[in-house]
């Protein structure tokens, strides 16, 4: 499929043993290692916390308990952050590989690790299959114990080029590991991208977002540079026009857009407009099943049978839109 596991742990594709290659959490549920809304469940079961990516199970470890297994790299790439300071990061030693592949460029990350190959430099090319580091369980937010130790891995899009102006005219400063930074990585739900790959030789991360359920619709005006229109063209729906002014985004519940659609003046409906020439990013539709299942994310808020932007989805919309 062009792309391998990132450990040797191959169980994910083997028909009776798929649970082996995932590492719960302490509490035991298969679920909590998946991607998406899967973690922290409240009274009534529903869970409060997003997981954006997948804990892998260790299958190699030393005489201490301690996990053994090389974390190597999905796909020929360009390594484009190292972070060997475990301190400096709820990641703990990560690498982040950037891919251009299958015709638009992508990120793959893999975190919690024990330690990164001392040859490993930030924009060395690496072929498939390269040893990056070993898994581990490095973190500066969670203690880790042994049994639980894993690889945390995503495959992700990068929110805006300008991240690091964003972030300092936002009064937070130069950010640590600059656009790698873990807040401008959106990311894909890995295993379902993979097994997408899988089934459909030729095609690409491009192919797999398009398809991605849509959560919400956002309009935002247009103005300036669009710096993930540039960076995934394949979002936009039709041609960009002189006379488009606004931007209709349609987004999955966890905020990765999925298409972007240019709007003239007179397909904006009068009260959206009026918001939107407020200064207010309005909503033009919500899948409210959807985000009543998926509300972990924290994106959206509902006041009756309304939804807006909570806080977090605003500042999200910000730095998109910088």
């Amino acid at each position: 499929m062009g792309l391998d596991l990132p450990t040797e742990n191959q169980a994910l594709f083997s028909r009776n043993r798929t649970a082996d290659f995932y590492q719960p959490t302490t509490s035991g549920r298969l679920l909590s290692a998946g991607f998406g809304c899967v973690r922290n469940p409240n009274f009534w079961g529903t869970f409060q916390r997003f997981h954006e990516g997948v804990d892998i199970r260790s299958i190699l470890r030393d005489e201490r308990n301690e996990p053994r297994d090389p974390v190597l790299a999905i796909g020929e790439g360009r390594v484009a952050c190292v972070n060997r300071d475990a301190a400096a990061s709820n990641y703990g030693r990560y690498v982040v590989v950037e891919h251009d592949l299958f015709g638009t460029r992508f990120y793959s990350l893999y975190a919690h690790l024990a330690a990164v190959d001392d040859r490993l430099e930030e924009g060395r090319r690496v072929p498939r299959g390269a040893r990056l580091g070993i898994m581990g369980r490095s973190s500066n937010e969670f203690h880790i114990d042994r049994e639980h130790a894993h690889l945390h891995f995503e495959v992700d899009l990068m929110t805006n080029d300008r991240y690091a102006r964003w972030s300092k005219k936002k009064g937070d400063g130069e950010p640590n590991h600059g656009l790698f930074n873990g807040a401008n990585l959106v990311g894909v739900d890995p295993v379902r991208f993979l097994k997408f790959l899988q089934e459909n030789p030729g095609r690409g991360i491009g192919d797999f977002v398009k398809r991605e359920t849509v959560a919400f619709r956002v309009l935002a005006p247009r103005r300036g540079d669009f710096s993930w229109v540039r960076r995934y063209p394949y979002v936009l729906t039709r041609p960009l026009a002189e006379a488009d002014q606004a931007w209709e985004i349609s987004m999955t519940y966890y905020g990765l857009p999925v298409r972007v659609t240019p709007r003239r003046r007179e397909e904006i409906h009068e009260r959206a407009w009026k918001t939107l020439k407020a200064g207010i990013w309005p909503l033009t539709y919500a899948n409210a099943p959807h985000l009543r299942a998926n509300f972990a994310a924290g994106l959206l808020v509902r006041k009756g049978d309304r939804w807006s932007l909570s806080e977090k989805g605003r500042e999200q919309m910000s730095l998109l839109m910088f």
